[in-house]
């Protein structure tokens, strides 16, 4: 388990940990909101067209409810502090209750942000209506990621701590780190790579496919 430290003079502090949480719960807040609306509207009958229109509008509004339920039940994974930092030393993920990692700049070649745009397939309706509310409230949604490119062949030797990044969601001969579908995220990382390392920045990536996929 890590432990968070102080930071660097002039350091690029991105909370990823509170953004992905209050992401969640809007979107939780909108679909339980609906969900729950229609599963009373069917239990006391305030729906037309009979039974089977009632007990469609509670099945579809139990449908609803699953990312308020998720939410709820992951509660401590979801608003876990998390935070990505830029400082002069180099690149850390600050995340003292999963899996922290630490790089000096001078152990990376390139440094760039992926940003991925879902194509979705097979979305329920609850999936799309809570989906674009979210984005309405929250902005617009994408994947963000960040892929650091190790300097020389000792990197994954040094660094055991990141060997779930190696190569992740596509990338290829580095490592990649998703920081969530906040695309707020862009700017911020670019300007803490461009404070310390303006040398090994690379820009952004624009991907789009299906869900998880680049």
């Amino acid at each position: 388990m890590g432990v968070a430290r102080g930071y660097g003079p002039g350091a690029v502090v991105i909370d990823v940990g509170s953004t992905d949480g209050r992401k969640a719960v809007i979107g939780a807040v909108v679909a339980g909101g609906i969900g729950l609306i229609a599963v009373v509207s069917g239990l006391i009958g305030a729906v037309d067209g009979g039974t089977g229109a009632a007990i469609a509008a509670v099945a579809i509004g139990a449908l609803f409810l699953v990312p308020a339920m998720f939410v709820v039940a992951k509660r401590d994974k979801v608003f876990r502090p998390r935070r990505l930092v830029f400082e002069p030393a180099g690149i850390r993920w600050d995340d003292p209750q999963g899996a922290p990692w630490a790089v000096p700049w001078a152990e990376l070649a390139a440094v760039s942000i992926s940003k991925h745009v879902p194509v979705e397939l097979n979305q329920s309706v609850s999936d799309k209506i809570a989906g674009a509310a979210t984005d309405k409230i929250a902005g617009e949604r994408a994947y963000v990621r960040l892929d650091l490119y190790p300097a020389d062949p000792g990197f994954a030797g040094r660094h055991p701590e990141m060997a779930h990044l190696w190569e992740r969601q596509g990338v290829r001969n580095g490592y990649r780190m998703p920081l969530g579908s906040n695309v707020k995220f862009i700017p911020l990382v670019a300007q803490g790579v461009g404070r310390f390392a303006p040398q090994i920045y690379r820009g952004v990536n624009n991907t789009e496919g299906f869900m998880g996929l680049s």
